[in-house]
């Protein structure tokens, strides 16, 4: 199995030289976010040459673009802002084809004023799930016109807050090109990060959502403190993330149950915040592809 990063988490002072780093640490695929050579998420518009200068700083170093954030908030209640970042969706689409990547990442989205990744409780109402189903409805023929999979995975503090929930999303789209990014961090609600839960709750999650995995995340999560108990709700949807193999997660169950699915993708090292961890992170999910036999 391949390593890869999520390319907002190297700095540099070009895309060339992230990528020259990245190849330093042995990784040989990107989650690309064009942050790293625009210094914002979803550009209103592309030049031909910046593409191209991504591409072949890529190719340089032998790293392989698998996914492309195309993250904006879905169930926005700006509804201009909304109209404006689905329009650049479909730039990131067209983009992301002309890297060859094959994914494109969601964000399912939040009703906090604050930003997409934060809590509120009006997130979770039915009437929210059914926003986000109409913005998907809406962007899903960019799939099929770019050949590319679109990639869900579940966030404590957005509408696809469980595994649960991400398999009705899916059955209620019903359209092949959405799949899921198995990302086993994401997988507990705040306060439901205890070393009892983590077994079942990645077996559990597989169930459901294993023979649509496109995608497979190397997060961490930390193990939650008293102060957080009370489920997503009551704890305001705070989760403490933990870099690759140093939380809560059970890698070799998930590297078990990936075997399982005959995942035939790469490991997105995701949640790395501090320099100092990056050898030794992918140190130990190495040592453990090692161990499970990928």
């Amino acid at each position: 199995m391949e390593l890869g990063f999520f390319s907002p988490e190297i700095s540099g002072r070009d895309v060339s030289e992230v990528f020259a780093r990245a190849r330093a640490y042995g990784f040989t695929e990107v989650q690309y976010d064009f942050l790293t050579s625009h210094r914002e998420e979803m550009p209103a518009a592309f030049w031909a040459d910046e593409l191209q200068n991504i591409a072949a700083a890529a190719k340089e170093q032998g790293i392989r673009i698998t996914a492309v954030n195309g993250t904006f908030n879905m169930v926005d209640s700006d509804t201009d802002r909304l109209a404006e970042y689905t329009r650049r969706f479909r730039l990131i689409c067209e983009a992301a084809a002309y890297l060859d990547a094959s994914v494109v990442t969601l964000c399912t989205g939040s009703k906090s004023p604050v930003g997409m990744w934060r809590y509120s409780p009006d997130t979770a109402r039915e009437e929210v799930f059914d926003e986000l189903l109409r913005i998907t409805e809406k962007i899903m023929p960019y799939a099929a016109e770019y050949a590319l999979i679109f990639g869900v995975e579940t966030e404590a503090s957005n509408v696809i807050f469980t595994a649960e929930r991400c398999r009705r999303y899916l059955d209620t789209i019903g359209d092949p090109h959405l799949k899921v990014i198995m990302d086993c961090a994401n997988l507990f609600p705040a306060g439901t990060a205890k070393r009892e839960n983590v077994d079942q709750t990645i077996r559990g999650a597989f169930e459901l959502l294993g023979k649509d995995v496109v995608l497979a995340h190397g997060k961490d999560v930390a193990e939650s403190r008293p102060a957080e108990s009370g489920g997503a709700v009551e704890a305001g949807g705070k989760v403490s993330f933990a870099s690759p193999g140093k939380g809560i997660v059970n890698y070799e169950l998930f590297f078990e149950l990936l075997k399982k699915i005959h995942y035939q993708g790469g490991l997105i090292l995701h949640g790395i915040h501090d320099l100092a961890d990056f050898e030794p992170c992918v140190e130990i999910i190495r040592e453990k592809l090692i161990k499970a036999g990928i």
